[in-house]
């Protein structure tokens, strides 16, 4: 269990806030990369250390109130979701994942949403974790968010979903999660879904833990892709061992608009 003083120490002030400090005391050895996770919640502060992966809760309710303001309020309220707001694929939803070339059947992947016409995709750790769901709503009303993202832990929050292949040496890291599946299920590689055109610390630890040779970057060909590749490029030619190779693929197409065998060629 991580020392409470020391997760007090370097707490965050705002709720939902995270830091990322050096583990004195780290169990696995000396840790000057900062893997000391810890984040401020409504219900107390969370830590995590990515490089023992011990744990550590501290409750500080006598404080708590001070911290928690109608902005900050709007951050924790959240729709309530969980496997049990799972059901059947609607045809609207079959239809959608058919179109990019995905395994509609894959349960453990694709599920319907309860009372909405939605598709659940499921969210994976690295490790193969259940991470939480992000929603894809097919009949958004205006001014409505397409998509929607509910994680199972606070500790989660903003992760990546991963598909991975624990032998291969290649990742290709895209911004949604249909090109990730379709990568990690059309080719020999390893993908993780940025959900996002950023790279967060915590992303950055796990793709150095997963020793890859070779990290091919391949966001959506807009502007906010083009640059977000570039800021991660950056990012992981600063982090990574120097003979990693990092490449950019500037493509008029995301990986899910390809057919199965486009993508196995551009890729293999």
């Amino acid at each position: 269990m991580i020392d409470r003083k020391l997760i007090v120490a370097n707490a965050p002030s705002n709720i939902g806030e995270q830091v990322h400090v050096n583990h004195t005391g780290c169990e696995a050895g000396v840790d000057n990369k900062r893997r000391l996770y810890i984040k401020r919640t409504d219900k107390g502060l969370v830590a995590y250390c990515h490089h023992c992966s011990d744990k550590g809760y501290a409750k500080d309710e006598n404080r708590l109130s001070t911290w928690l303001n109608k902005t900050t309020a709007a951050k924790v309220i959240k729709e309530q979701f969980s496997v049990s707001s799972l059901s059947t694929l609607s045809p609207k939803g079959f239809v959608w994942l058919t179109n990019y070339h995905c395994d509609a059947s894959n349960k453990n992947c694709f599920n319907g949403v309860k009372d909405k016409d939605s598709v659940a995709l499921t969210l994976y750790g690295p490790d193969e974790s259940l991470l939480g769901w992000q929603v894809r709503n097919l009949l958004p009303k205006e001014g409505a968010p397409k998509y929607t993202t509910h994680y199972v832990s606070e500790l989660s929050n903003g992760d990546p979903a991963w598909f991975n292949r624990l032998t291969t040496k290649t990742l290709v890291i895209t911004e949604d999660y249909l090109s990730a599946w379709r990568v990690g299920f059309n080719t020999t590689h390893a993908s993780m879904a940025l959900l996002r055109t950023s790279l967060s610390d915590k992303a950055l630890f796990d793709i150095e833990r997963g020793h890859y040779e070779t990290i091919i970057i391949w966001l959506d060909p807009d502007e906010a892709g083009r640059k977000g590749a570039e800021k991660i490029y950056k990012g992981l030619n600063h982090f990574l061992p120097q003979n990693t190779n990092i490449v950019i693929f500037d493509l008029d197409k995301e990986p899910k608009e390809c057919t199965p065998t486009e993508l196995q060629t551009i890729l293999n």
